[in-house]
């Protein structure tokens, strides 16, 4: 081994970390989203070629291996289709490079390898759980045409049908319809729609209306019908994981992702709908977070001669990225 990346990419951000043999961080950075789902192929191979290019700086260590934890990635061909445009990236191309869903990265660094479950409740959602006798099970994750069940996207579709609801005179009076048609400037209410056709309000920046639903919820009761709603989505994929893989045993559940994550008052309430219906399940603090559980995940790619002792490395720095 010499040095070795680690890559977690959600709906809205992509995190980056490279580590020297031992485990020690030598470069890390953030970059835009590479979700193959959601960006075309030269747009994720210009992205990750700029955040591999700005974490290496200017080191000259040759990368024994990379390991991409990105969302959008739902089958085998999925991870072979981002591996291609990797082999385009010349810091990549001489690398051992692996892809895998975003969950993979984020319940190895959570839970330092134990069995056990993560929900990922950002701009998508979905639950994964890993037993230990290595059966695993998958719980929402569809993408948001289909699902994304409590997302941050999920929350700000909802509150657009709410509203225009609301301004139709079909759900009754609510503050929720001024937040919703106060956040662009337009010439009247039905150049709403309009405005929600254009291509730079993709899902991430539709997701970016979810923390003032979520904040309205305490005086308004339309908005606080949506985030409860949303606790409960996510709830019920864990508890449908937990009856998957556990049952009747207990199992501990890390929570990622920036809505899950985003402290009171939605993280709580998340947390006391999973305890109601999930039984057994103990949500726990993640031990190192998702990007670090790439870099594990490369190490194991690069054949890492002491993974204990290069753990123990990666567990003794702190790691410094929004």
């Amino acid at each position: 081994m010499t040095a070795i990346l680690g890559i977690d990419g959600g709906g809205s951000h992509t995190r980056a970390i490279m580590v020297d043999a031992d485990g020690r961080i030598i470069g890390s950075g953030v970059g835009a989203s590479i979700n193959p789902r959601h960006q075309d192929v030269p747009t994720v191979r210009e992205r990750l070629r700029d955040l591999v290019r700005r974490v290496r700086g200017s080191r000259a260590e040759s990368l024994s291996a990379a390991f991409l934890s990105l969302g959008g990635i739902s089958t085998r061909a999925d991870a072979e289709a981002v591996e291609a445009i990797a082999a385009d990236v010349d810091e990549l191309r001489v690398t051992k490079v692996r892809v895998a869903n975003d969950a993979i990265a984020a319940l190895v660094g959570g839970l330092a390898g134990r069995p056990g479950m993560v929900l990922i409740a950002g701009t998508g959602s979905a639950c994964y759980g890993v037993a230990a006798d290595g059966r695993s099970h998958w719980c929402g994750g569809w993408e948001h045409r289909a699902d994304d069940a409590g997302s941050a996207y999920w929350i700000a579709i909802e509150a657009l049908r709410a509203a225009v609801r609301v301004e139709d005179g079909r759900l009754p009076p609510s503050a929720l319809r001024d937040l919703v048609f106060n956040r662009w400037p337009l010439t009247g209410p039905r150049a709403l729609a309009e405005r929600l056709s254009r291509g730079d309000l993709d899902r991430a920046s539709l997701a970016t209306l979810a923390p003032d639903v979520i904040a309205l919820a305490a005086s308004d009761a339309l908005a606080k019908s949506i985030v409860d709603r949303a606790a409960d989505e996510l709830a019920q994929m864990v508890a449908v994981t937990a009856a998957r893989l556990f049952a009747p045993h207990t199992s501990e559940l890390i929570l990622t992702g920036g809505l899950a994550r985003s402290g009171p008052p939605f993280t709580p309430l998340l947390v006391s709908r999973i305890e109601t219906m999930a039984h057994g399940v103990k949500v726990v603090e993640p031990e190192l977070p998702p990007v670090l559980g790439a870099v594990i995940e490369a190490a194991r790619l690069a054949g890492a001669p002491n993974p204990q002792v290069f753990l123990s490395t990666l567990r003794a720095q702190p790691v410094d990225l929004p």
